[in-house]
């Protein structure tokens, strides 16, 4: 797991890194391989506070597709964010790594591959460590 990790940030600019280490997303990239390889139910009975709450299907299935992305590399960066996140799972991801929300400011009118949408830029605090880190979520503008 290290090795990809090592492998995903080799490949980014200094910049790129620097942003990932304030996000924490070393952390976080190895808590998301931890999750997609047990599953909600056996990372939840070993979690120290029981993450995921939820059982709705759809929110476990959001929570492994952003999983899924942050083993992408995706997420931390405003270029690069979540993408195919409902609102709801967008809290419940980072609450799965120990991360309570804080604040959200909104960019709208932004495109991201051709797409219209809204980027939202969450602030979120560690309950242990209390650092303080920004992840993107792109919500694409509904079809008129």
């Amino acid at each position: 797991m290290s090795n990809s990790l090592d492998t995903l940030m080799d490949a980014w600019s200094d910049d790129l890194k620097l942003l990932a280490l304030d996000a924490m997303f070393p952390y976080i990239y190895t808590k998301a391989a931890n999750y997609l390889e047990i599953g909600p139910d056996l990372y939840r009975e070993s979690d120290a506070f029981k993450q995921p709450k939820s059982q709705d299907p759809i929110i476990l299935e959001d929570l492994k597709k952003g999983c899924m992305q942050i083993m992408e590399g995706k997420g931390f960066s405003n270029e690069a964010p979540f993408e195919e996140i409902s609102v709801a799972a967008s809290y419940a991801l980072l609450e799965l790594f120990h991360f309570r929300f804080m604040t959200r400011k909104s960019s709208y009118f932004v495109f991201l591959a051709d797409q219209k949408g809204v980027i939202d830029h969450m602030n979120f605090s560690h309950l242990i460590q209390k650092q303080m880190v920004t992840w993107h979520f792109f919500t694409p503008k509904k079809k008129d």
